[in-house]
């Protein structure tokens, strides 16, 4: 089904004071009756009622000193919101095609001039924005027919409901520390993203249009040249590149159990600091780890605001796969926390993931540690999957995998796995006695890049 072509506008702003609140109203109302002559208006979820610009003056003028209100205006076709809700403020707009063209130098422009005060923004086809975020399965009727919705990924809600797992998709709009991270068609990043995703890692992505930092310390990003354009194939492996060269669900998952995508890059965010990997191959383009043979880190002190970086040729050791080392009793490990309990097929797609990933490591990654340590994989789940482990259905599924029989201790079950010379313990641990761990990196073998 192909729906009609609109855009979608979008800004956000976070910790306003009220009079600077009021301005950005004042514009977005302002703004919205030069793009297009509003017919209805509304408040809250109140019904649309005719526009009038007194009463809307009013509204706004009545609600300003409230902590939440949402202002709605309407031509029948085009439609503008302004949301606000303790501090925060989002600033919506769907827009015909033909609005967009006919206004789009000036569509850009004030965005652009928003993005002084702004945390983010984004210009995307308004369809692009459905297919990768709508959820519900009867929703998506409205963009997709049975058959496509039938095929997509599902994930079960807490309240037991089936619906579409959009955190598998590329436009998919992820929130990490207050912040929306996703991938379209223009992106605006402000300072504020050096807390979660530093701008200098942005800056450098590749296979995109643009790159361009504007005049006030924020940074814009052009995927491709034609924002209704999507759904071509060459256009979402842009989309899909970006997503993965920053590593957005490497951040946060949704779904319990993550998008089971080999990293380009890593993060380790610590109190005011934040470390970063990303890898490369020997054309310097990104690529999964496993393929890396140049490594660029990084490092970030938030509160000095000052930014180290170190590129490296070579390759990876045990340590980068296993980051957690007990010398004393020649020991490796790694730890993952999932919740298997969302996911449909009871978690078997991403314990089949986790474990292959840190039982597959390349030969040129098995350096005397691993042939003389034990390498393992905590996995700290629910108690209730840990006794709902799937191992005879993991066991035939990893069919040239070699398992041992699953042993339960006190401090947690375990198992060990074999494929040639490649060997892993697998241990389930209660989450409520384990650390929040998410995979870390470990050394390098090769040298400083000149």
């Amino acid at each position: 089904m192909k729906a009609a072509e609109q855009i979608f506008v979008s800004i956000r702003f976070l910790s306003l004071e009220e009079k600077t609140i009021k301005r950005i109203i004042q514009d977005w109302l302002v703004f919205t009756r030069i793009l297009y002559r509003p017919l209805w208006l509304g408040l809250n979820q109140e019904p649309l009622q005719p526009f009038f610009l007194s009463l809307c003056l009013t509204m706004i003028r009545e609600n300003c000193g409230e902590n939440e209100f949402a202002l709605r205006m309407s031509d029948g076709v085009n439609e503008s919101c302004i949301h606000f809700r303790y501090g925060r403020l989002r600033e919506d707009h769907i827009l015909t095609k033909g609005i967009f063209y006919e206004h789009r130098q000036m569509i850009l422009d004030y965005t652009e001039v928003q993005m002084n005060l702004a945390t983010c923004a984004y210009i995307r086809d308004y369809g692009e924005y459905l297919h990768h975020n709508l959820a519900n399965l009867k929703s998506r009727l409205a963009i997709q027919s049975q058959a496509e919705i039938d095929a997509l990924p599902k994930v079960r809600r807490s309240d037991d409901q089936v619906e579409v797992d959009c955190s598998q998709f590329a436009g998919y709009d992820l929130y990490f520390g207050g912040h929306c991270l996703t991938s379209c068609w223009r992106m605006y990043f402000g300072e504020g993203y050096q807390e979660s995703v530093p701008l200098e890692i942005i800056q450098d992505v590749q296979q995109v249009e643009q790159v361009r930092w504007l005049s006030h310390k924020a940074l814009m990003v052009e995927l491709y040249r034609d924002p209704f354009r999507w759904a071509d194939q060459r256009n979402q492996s842009f989309q899909r590149m970006f997503r993965d060269q920053l590593g957005i669900d490497q951040l946060a998952w949704s779904n319990g159990t993550g998008v089971l995508r080999e990293p380009y890059i890593e993060y380790s965010h610590t109190q005011g600091r934040i470390q970063t990997v990303q890898y490369q191959n020997d054309y310097l383009q990104p690529t999964t780890k496993k393929q890396a043979t140049h490594f660029v880190t990084r490092s970030f002190d938030v509160e000095k605001k000052q930014h180290q970086v170190k590129r490296v040729k070579g390759s990876l050791n045990t340590k980068a796969f296993f980051p957690i080392v007990d010398d004393t009793r020649m020991s490796m490990k790694n730890q993952v926390v999932l919740n298997p309990e969302l996911s449909l097929d009871g978690g078997l797609a991403a314990y089949e993931f986790y474990i292959r990933n840190h039982l597959e490591i390349p030969k040129v990654v098995m350096d005397q540690r691993y042939r003389e340590y034990l390498v393992g994989l905590d996995l700290y789940l629910p108690e209730e999957q840990i006794q709902n482990f799937p191992y005879q259905r993991l066991k035939e599924k990893m069919g040239e995998v070699r398992f041992s029989r699953l042993k339960k201790r006190r401090k947690g079950n375990y198992m060990d796995l074999t494929k040639g010379d490649n060997h892993l313990r697998v241990r389930f641990v209660a989450q409520e006695t384990g650390q929040n761990k998410r995979s870390l990196w470990g050394e390098f073998n090769g040298r400083t890049s000149v």
